[in-house]
Parts: structure tokens; C-alpha cells; sequence
């Protein structure tokens, strides 16, 4: 049996991206397993991707090859690199999507492609699918690209938020289809005393669940994902407060005491 084929693109579903890409996947592995993981990465935002990738990789097993298809540098120069970490390959463009890995004791590979017969507007089905379902079906990496240093790839700028002097500068990864907003802040982070308040001067209450929160209170969160989510109980926070991924927010703490 072959291992999982993992989908992270930003198609999204109104076109038949997903579908051809999958189609060439069959074509070139007809037992392959496929899984969506998400379509609706915000177009071009290799960031998004990476933070999906990283906080989902965890939850699938060993062997399983993550393709990540975000790429607004289709057709040109760009390099697509292949790595390898924990058992798991990830296979994506140099375009910072991989940054989480490069801190991490993952061996990396620069692949080698053949363009000739490619549209140059759709890797993802005429040149991604083909790699991918040549790992899947167990070739060695090293016949399918030259190993590299990752400190030769491209890395986004860091992705944790910053913390001191009772401020949390954070941003935005994934707003989900329920309005949460999933930040920059590890799940666990230290809170401390005091109240947090967004900039407008609206309260930030610390919660465990959603529902521990009154309707229209924005709370912050441990989430599921990994990381700190501001939600709102039976409501949209995105939409509440504006945010969409990519959107800075910052806390300020003040003092609780009377």
C-alpha cells in the first residue's frame, strides 16, 4: 500500500484545479491515497501554508508526502525543494513555505525537474503530481534531486510572536469557517496577571472553551491547532474585529487590581 498523498493548494474549489492535479496523481500512481488536506490557502500566501502545514503534519503518519501548491512563482526560476523530517516528505516550491523546517533536523534536496512539457501556469498537476508519486511509490530522493542546505532556501521572517513589557505583538495565520482566528502565539503561552485589551481599548478575556465565554465576549483561547485562537462565542471574531490572515493584533496587559 502506498503511502498518503497530503494536498495543500490554493485552488480552492471553483475550478477544476483539484481535480486534474488528482487526476495526474492517479495516473502516475494508480494506488495512491489522497487526502485534501485544505484548497483554500489565501491566494499566494505562502505563509498561511506553511502554518497549515506545520500545525497538521503531526496527525498524519510516517511515509506520508505533504504537497504543498502554493506558488505565485509558477513558470519562472524558482526552485521546488523536497524535504524530509520525522518520517514525513514535503514537497513545495522555494517560497518560504518549508520555513518551520529549518530549524528542524530535516534533510532537504533541491529537485530536479524537466519543464519542457509543462504548462507554465500549472505545475501543480504537470510537474508537482509526477514528483510526488515518484517519492509515494518509494524512489530515493536523491534520484529525484541534489541534496541542499536550507540555509541556501528562501525562509519567511520568523512566525512566533513577540512578547514583553505587557505587549504580545502577534498576527494572524487562519481565520477558519467559524470566524476564529487562529495567532502567531503557541498554545500554552503565559498570560500572566492582569487584563489584556486590544488597541481599540475592547477587553480580551482568557478562556478554556468557547463556551465559557458570554455571547459577543472575544476571548483568547488554546486551540487545537498549536496555537492561541481570539474567538468570539456564537459569533465571527474575524469579522468582528476586521482581521483576516496576514492582519497584525496587538495586546497590551493592564493592571487588574481595583
Amino acid at each position: 500500500m502506498l503511502p498518503v498523498i497530503v494536498l495543500l493548494t490554493d485552488f480552492g474549489h471553483l475550478d477544476p484545479y483539484v481535480g486534474q492535479m488528482k487526476g495526474a496523481l492517479l495516473c502516475a500512481a494508480p494506488q495512491a491515497r489522497i487526502v485534501d488536506l485544505c484548497h483554500e490557502v489565501r491566494a499566494h500566501d505562502t505563509a498561511q501554508a506553511g502554518f497549515l502545514l506545520q500545525a497538521s503534519q503531526r496527525h498524519f503518519p510516517a511515509g506520508s508526502v505533504f504537497v504543498c501548491v502554493v506558488d505565485p512563482g509558477v513558470g519562472s526560476g524558482r526552485a521546488i525543494l523536497l524535504a524530509r523530517h520525522a518520517g514525513r516528505y514535503f514537497l513545495a516550491p522555494d517560497n518560504g513555505a518549508l520555513s518551520f523546517l529549518r530549524d528542524e533536523p530535516a534533510t532537504w534536496w533541491r529537485v530536479r525537474t524537466d519543464t519542457s512539457a509543462a504548462s507554465r501556469t500549472f505545475h501543480g498537476r504537470d510537474i508537482f503530481a509526477g514528483i510526488a508519486a515518484r517519492i509515494a511509490r518509494g524512489e530515493d530522493p536523491h534520484s529525484i534531486g541534489t541534496p541542499v542546505d536550507p540555509g541556501e532556501t528562501i525562509s519567511l521572517p520568523s512566525a512566533w510572536a513577540e512578547a514583553g513589557n505587557g505587549e504580545l505583538r502577534c498576527r494572524v495565520m487562519h481565520v477558519d469557517r467559524f470566524g476564529n482566528c487562529l495567532l502567531n502565539l503557541r498554545a500554552g503561552h503565559p498570560l500572566g496577571p492582569g487584563i489584556w485589551v486590544l488597541e481599540d481599548g475592547r477587553p480580551v478575556h482568557p478562556a478554556a472553551t468557547y463556551a465559557d465565554l458570554m455571547p459577543g465576549q472575544i476571548g483568547l483561547i488554546e486551540g487545537s491547532q498549536g496555537v492561541m485562537e481570539l474567538a468570539v462565542n456564537g459569533g465571527s471574531c474575524a469579522r468582528l474585529l476586521g482581521l483576516a490572515p496576514g492582519s497584525p493584533l496587538n495586546l497590551t496587559q493592564t493592571d487588574a487590581r481595583p
